[in-house]
C-alpha cells in the first residue's frame, strides 16, 4: 500500500515520481561516433556561452525572477516560481488542484519543503544532482572542461553531445546545436540513480542579448514548464530566499509518553484519532505523506481542499486532497494537517486499516520506533536530543519525503534503497541489476513462492521472487536477501521492507536528517 505523492518542481521531478516509480524514455536514433578531441569539446561549450550571452559568476546576471506555469493538454496544471540571488535560490511549484512545494539553498543548506511546511535537508548524491541541475538552468557548465561524445539529430537538428563533470554535482551531457550554440537536450547523472532527461523546449531574452533557458519538458513527458515573466538584476531581499512557515504544527506531549503499536509478520500498526475518530493505520516509511481511504476521510469530518495524484506499486491513482484538524497520537497532535486520500481499498484485505502514516508524521518531530517494547514515543525536536552513542547513525536522504539511503548489493553495485516499513515484500529491486550489473539473483522456478502478486495504490503486480547474496548498509549486512524483481523499480532504486527494518529499533530524527538504528535484542 505505500504511496508517493507527487512533486513536480523543478528541482525534483525527477525524484519525486521518481525513484522506484517512474522510468525515464530515452528518445532519438543514436549514431555512434568516437569521443572526440578536449578542444571539440571547448569551442562547442563556448558556442553555447555565446548563444545564452553571460556565464555564472561573471556578474551579467546577479539576480533573477521568473514565473510561469506547467501546462498538459492545454490546461494549467502549477504554477511556479523562482527567485535566485547568485547562488542562493528558492523554487516554488503550486498545483492548481492545491498543494504547494518549495525548494532551495540558502547558500550552505539545500533543503525542500512539502504541502504541510515540512522542510528538510537534501544531502549527498541528491544534493549532488541539485547543484548540476541549477548549474544548467543558472548558465554554470560551460566553463567546465568537456568531452565529445556523439552526434544524432533531435527533432530534425543536428546536435553534437558534450559531456561535462562538475568536481562537486554529477555528471551533465548536453545535447548542443552547433549551428547556433543553443541546447536541444541535456541528460544529468546518466545512467546515475538520479538520471533525468530534459528537452530544452526555449530561450527568452531578459535584455543585453542575455538568454536564459525559460521552457522545457522532460523527455517523454507531455507536460510543458514554461516561465513566461522573467526578470534580471532586480532586487530579492533575503525573506524572498527562506524556506516556508510550517503550516502543520504539533503539539507535544511533556510527559513524552508513548503510545502502543502492533507488530505483525508483515505490518507495523498505529493507532490514531483523526478530529476524535479513531483509526488503525499501517506505519509506513515509504509513504511521502498522511493518506488515508475515501472512506475514513469522510467518516472523520475530513474537509476537501483540492485534487491530487498519488503514485506506487500499480502506476498512478487519482487522490483527494483533505483538511484534518486533529491527528492525535496519545497525548500528542498534529494539527492543520493536509492529508491525501485515494487509497485502492478494493485490492486489500485489510478492510480494518484507514490509511498509511507517513512522512508528516516524522517531518516535525523526532520518534522513536521501539520494536521490543512494541511502543512508539514522539518528542519535541526543540527539547529532545537522540544518544547517538546507542546505534548506528545513518544519514537519509529526505527529497522525496522517504528516507533513502546508500546501500550496495552483492557488496559491489551501489543502490540508492528506501527504507520501507510499508513494504511486506522483502526486497523489491530493478531487473537492470541483473541484466546490466549481473547480480546474482537466485530463483526456483518450482516454487510457490517464485512469483507473487501484490497491490499498489492503483492495483497489483506480478513480481519473480528469489533471493539476492546480500545488502549492505555501511557495517551492517543482510543475507541472504528475499528479494522480487518488479517492473515498477528503474536503475538502481530499491525498496528495503519490514523484514530489514524489523531487525532494529530506529529513532528518527527527521529534522536533522538520520536515523538512529538499534539492533533489537530479539527481532
Amino acid at each position: 500500500m505505500t504511496a508517493r505523492t507527487i512533486r513536480s518542481r523543478r528541482s525534483r521531478a525527477a525524484r519525486a515520481t521518481l525513484s522506484a516509480f517512474v522510468a525515464f524514455v530515452a528518445l532519438a536514433a543514436v549514431a555512434p561516433r568516437a569521443a572526440g578531441a578536449a578542444d571539440d569539446a571547448a569551442a562547442l561549450l563556448a558556442k553555447h556561452k555565446a548563444y545564452a550571452g553571460w556565464q555564472a559568476g561573471d556578474g551579467a546576471i546577479a539576480s533573477l525572477r521568473e514565473s510561469g506555469s506547467v501546462t498538459l493538454d492545454g490546461r494549467v496544471v502549477a504554477l511556479i516560481r523562482a527567485v535566485h540571488r547568485g547562488p542562493i535560490f528558492r523554487e516554488s511549484y503550486a498545483r492548481a488542484a492545491g498543494g504547494t512545494f518549495e525548494d532551495g539553498f540558502t547558500g550552505r543548506v539545500l533543503w525542500s519543503s512539502n504541502q504541510n511546511g515540512f522542510t528538510v535537508q537534501t544531502i549527498g548524491d541528491a544534493a549532488r544532482y541539485v547543484y548540476t541541475e541549477d548549474a544548467l538552468f543558472g548558465e554554470g557548465l560551460s566553463s567546465l572542461p568537456g568531452t565529445v561524445l556523439r552526434t544524432e539529430t533531435i527533432d530534425g537538428t543536428p546536435v553534437t553531445w558534450v559531456r561535462v563533470a562538475p568536481a562537486v554535482g554529477v555528471a551533465a551531457e548536453l545535447a548542443i546545436d552547433p549551428a547556433t550554440g543553443s541546447l536541444k537536450r541535456a541528460v544529468l547523472d546518466p545512467n546515475g540513480k538520479y538520471e533525468t532527461r530534459f528537452d530544452v523546449m526555449g530561450y527568452t531574452d531578459v535584455g543585453g542579448g542575455k538568454r536564459v533557458l525559460s521552457s522545457w519538458r522532460y523527455t517523454g513527458g507531455k507536460a510543458l514548464h514554461a516561465y513566461t515573466t522573467i526578470e534580471a538584476n532586480k532586487p530579492v531581499t533575503d525573506d524572498e530566499l527562506h524556506p516556508p512557515k510550517q503550516t502543520a504544527t504539533w503539539s507535544f506531549d511533556p510527559a513524552v509518553a508513548s503510545v502502543p503499536i502492533e507488530l505483525t509478520k508483515d505490518r507495523i500498526f498505529v493507532y490514531a484519532m483523526v478530529n476524535g475518530v479513531r483509526g488503525k493505520f499501517i506505519l509506513d516509511t515509504g509513504a511521502g505523506s498522511i493518506a488515508f481511504t475515501d472512506t475514513f476521510a469522510r467518516r472523520a469530518g475530513a474537509k476537501r481542499v483540492g485534487e491530487s495524484t498519488i503514485v506506487g506499486i500499480g502506476g498512478g491513482a487519482a487522490a483527494n486532497l483533505y483538511k484534518v484538524d486533529t491527528i492525535a497520537f496519545g497525548a500528542n497532535a498534529l494539527h492543520d494537517v493536509i492529508i491525501y486520500t485515494g487509497l485502492d481499498e478494493r485490492g486489500s484485505s485489510e478492510t480494518d486499516v484507514a490509511g498509511l502514516i507517513g512522512f508528516d508524521l516524522l517531518a516535525g518531530a523526532i520518534v522513536e520506533l521501539d520494536l521490543d517494547g512494541k511502543t512508539l514515543r514522539i518528542m519535541d525536536p526543540a527539547k529532545v536530543q537522540p544518544d547517538t552513542s546507542k546505534g548506528l547513525v545513518v544519514h537519509v536522504d529526505l527529497a522525496d519525503g522517504t528516507p533513502r539511503v546508500a546501500m550496495t548489493v552483492a557488496g559491489r553495485v551501489p543502490v540508492l534503497a528506501t527504507l520501507d516499513s510499508g513494504n511486506p515484500l522483502h526486497v523489491l529491486f530493478s531487473q537492470s541489476l541483473v541484466s546490466r550489473d549481473r547480480v546474482s539473483f537466485f530463483t526456483d522456478p518450482t516454487s510457490l513462492a517464485s512469483q507473487l502478486q501484490y497491490y499498489g495504490v492503483n492495483g497489483s503486480e506480478i513480481a519473480h521472487c528469489g533471493q539476492l547474496q546480500s545488502l549492505e548498509l555501511g557495517p551492517i549486512v543482510y543475507r541472504p536477501v528475499p528479494a522480487c524483481a518488479s517492473g515498477s523499480m528503474s536503475h538502481n532504486d530499491v525498496l528495503v521492507g519490514l523484514d530489514f527494518i524489523r531487525a532494529f529499533n530506529v529513532v528518527f530524527d527527521y529534522p536533522d536528517g538520520y536515523l538512529l538504528m538499534m539492533p533489537r535484542k530479539s527481532p
